[in-house]
């Protein structure tokens, strides 16, 4: 993750995001301390975030760190001096990529003072949702059903945790979700077994996951695809919200640098060794920065202490040429699963599943696009459970790989 020195881990200690509010001067609002804040539109010029004393006499100027959706936004930010403390101001003018965007947009700050306390808050900017249904996004170049090289597979789910400490809870259906989408893929894609890595609930540890991802680095040629499924718990580390990881069969919440999968170098990876052209990325787990001790739902979520950005990351993590990202809700939603869904599902994955049987073939061209999948999952998801839960796709996602094949006769290969 981007926002701060490479590789800090100032202390174990829960960062306090007391000292921080955010202004919006356009808009005459202050003293903003809400997780997530709804605004009429995108054409905000300036963001203003103070830290109030006495904390803010302990922070020093150089250890004040903002980004601004999952990107370092210390190039248009200064600090100052303020009446009652100090203010930090994002000038969103001064570089394209930091324009606010339609839908959800995150403002993240984080500070170090004298004494090693860590500082840290995340602020939703929830762009007006008539704005969003006006954004269309830009058409993408000619499709060409022509493809070529192999398919290989990572399908991780992990259910059954071996440590609950921290209150990290066990999942219902995300054991089923992935094991159903390896089933499809060896039954009804042409995927080949031995191009297959599967790791389910005590298999799935960081060490076996490691080596998979590993495997098909070292095989996957250029004209080869990579497909990418991920159902479980996902999170900020809650010591320090920079850092997000996959929690896997063997993780302990409390220590993650040392027992987790982090993300930013699994991205790592994937841009220095992986050779293939194309990488379809399925990510069911979403969920905030914390543990609860309480939580009893069935809902993939951890605590909302803090906004859950896990998704928002996963687009800066996976994103680049050649890419196509889908996640299983927004920022700040739950990834719900149930019974309804299939006999036991992620609604998500239930729905990923009827679109590539077919029902997402919505030209009716007998050829399922990652575009056709992305908007049949986005709009069934939000259909089964009342705009509760909004699939995420990568902003400038390739929308045009063929991903599914399909026959008159209902035979479907990849």
């Amino acid at each position: 993750m981007t926002g701060g020195p490479s590789g800090a881990q100032n202390s174990r200690v829960t960062p306090s995001r007391v000292p921080f509010s955010l202004e919006i001067p356009q808009l005459n609002r202050s003293a903003i301390t809400s997780l997530e804040i709804s605004i009429p539109t995108t054409k905000i010029h300036t963001l203003k975030i103070h830290i109030d004393e006495p904390s803010a006499d302990e922070i020093p100027y150089e250890k004040i760190y903002t980004v601004f959706n999952a990107e370092s936004a210390n190039v248009i930010q200064t600090v100052t001096a303020g009446i009652k403390g100090k203010v930090v101001t994002l000038d969103l003018e001064k570089r394209e990529r930091f324009r606010l965007r339609p839908g959800k947009n995150v403002v993240e700050i984080s500070a170090t003072d004298n004494r090693q306390q860590p500082y840290y808050a995340s602020f939703v900017l929830n762009v007006r949702a008539d704005e969003v249904a006006r954004t269309k996004s830009s058409p993408g170049p000619a499709i060409s059903y022509e493809w070529g090289g192999r398919n290989y597979a990572l399908v991780i789910g992990v259910s059954r945790y071996e440590f609950h400490e921290g209150g990290l809870s066990d999942l219902e259906y995300a054991d089923a979700d992935s094991r159903s989408i390896v089933d499809f893929l060896k039954t009804r894609s042409g995927f080949k077994d031995s191009d297959i890595s599967y790791l389910e609930n005590e298999n799935a540890t960081v060490e076996n996951v490691r080596a998979a991802v590993d495997l098909f680095l070292e095989r996957a040629r250029e004209n080869d695809l990579i497909f990418l499924f991920i159902a479980g718990h996902g999170a900020q580390d809650p010591f320090d919200p920079r850092s997000l990881y996959l929690i896997l069969h063997d993780s302990k919440v409390t220590n993650m640098p040392r027992t987790a999968l982090n993300m930013s170098q699994l991205q790592t990876l994937f841009t220095n060794r992986l050779r293939a052209k194309r990488m379809v990325i399925l990510i069911d787990a979403c969920h905030s920065g914390g543990v609860n001790p309480g939580q009893t739902s069935s809902s993939r979520q951890l605590e909302r202490s803090e906004n859950n950005t896990f998704n928002i990351y996963a687009e800066k993590l996976f994103g680049g040429e050649g890419r196509a990202l889908l996640t299983s809700s927004d920022v700040n939603e739950i990834s719900e699963e149930g019974k309804k869904w299939g006999g036991g599902h992620g609604v998500f994955t239930w729905a990923v599943l009827e679109g590539l049987r077919g029902t997402a073939d919505l030209n009716r061209d007998r050829v399922i696009t990652t575009g056709e999948l992305f908007d049949f999952v986005s709009g069934r998801v939000r259909q089964e459970t009342n705009a509760r839960q909004n699939p995420r796709a990568l902003p400038g996602t390739n929308r045009d790989f063929p991903l599914m094949r399909v026959s008159g006769t209902g035979s479907r290969k990849f």
